[in-house]
C-alpha cells in the first residue's frame, strides 16, 4: 500500500522523543547534515517579534500537496506547546477563484472559527472551480450554517480586509515560493522542497525549529 504524506506526518507525531525535548539544531548546519549536507533545509528570514509565537502554514486550495497534508499538519499544530499557535494562511497567487476562496476563509475565521476545518475540506474540493462569489455565499450558508447577515457583515469588516492584506504581507515576509510552506516564529521558513519532499523529516524539522524558538 502506498504511504501518503499524511501518514508520514502521523508517523512523525508518534515518534517518542523529538517533540520539544531534543532539538535537531545544535548549530546552524546540523539540520542540513541530516540531508547529507546537500542543502540547508530552512532559511532565516529575520526576527519579526509580532510572529514570535506563531507557526504559519501557507496553503493554496489548488495545491494537491496541501490537500493531502493540511489535516495532518493541523493535528501536529494542535500539539504545539503554549504560547505557540498554528495558523493557516491561504494564498491566491493572483487567481480569481482562489482569491474568492481566501475571502471566504477569512469570513469563516471571523464568524465561525471553529468551522475552519470543515471549510478547508470543502475548499480543497471546490475552490478551483468556483467562478462567482454567489456560489461561496450558498456554500457558507448551506454547508457551514452561516447567515446572510453574518457573511455580508464580515465581508465589510475592517478586520477581514486587514487579515487578507496581512496574508499577502506574510507571504512576502517568509518568501513563500511554493505550497505548502511554513513560517516559524518570525524567524525561520521551510518547506518540503527543502527536505527533498520528505514530509517525515519536515515534521521533525518543524519540531526542531519551534524548540529552537522556545530556547532562544
Amino acid at each position: 500500500m502506498k504511504t501518503t504524506r499524511r501518514q508520514f506526518i502521523a508517523a512523525s507525531l508518534l515518534m517518542p522523543l523529538p517533540l520539544w525535548a531534543e532539538p535537531l539544531l545544535g548549530s546552524e548546519n546540523k539540520a542540513g547534515d541530516n540531508l547529507g549536507g546537500a542543502i540547508k533545509p530552512y532559511t532565516v528570514i529575520g526576527n519579526f517579534a509580532d510572529d514570535k509565537s506563531r507557526v504559519f502554514m501557507f496553503i493554496s486550495y489548488s495545491c494537491p500537496y496541501c490537500k493531502e497534508t493540511w489535516k495532518g499538519f493541523l493535528d501536529w499544530g494542535l500539539s504545539l506547546p503554549n504560547p505557540f499557535k498554528f495558523v493557516f494562511v491561504p494564498l491566491s497567487f493572483g487567481d480569481a477563484s482562489l482569491e474568492m476562496a481566501t475571502r471566504a476563509f477569512y469570513v469563516v475565521r471571523d464568524v465561525a472559527p471553529n468551522k475552519i476545518e470543515a471549510f478547508n475540506q470543502i475548499a480543497f474540493e471546490k475552490a478551483p472551480t468556483i467562478q462567482r462569489w454567489s456560489e461561496w455565499d450558498r456554500i457558507l450558508q448551506r454547508h457551514l450554517g452561516l447567515s446572510v447577515t453574518s457573511i455580508s457583515g464580515s465581508l465589510n469588516k475592517p478586520i477581514t480586509h486587514q487579515r487578507i492584506h496581512r496574508a499577502r504581507k506574510l507571504a512576502q515576509r517568509y518568501r513563500v515560493s511554493s505550497t505548502p510552506f511554513f513560517g516559524i516564529g518570525g524567524k525561520y521558513a521551510t518547506s518540503a522542497d527543502l527536505t527533498n519532499g520528505n514530509y517525515q523529516l519536515l515534521v521533525q524539522l518543524l519540531n526542531a525549529l519551534v524548540s529552537e524558538m522556545m530556547s532562544s
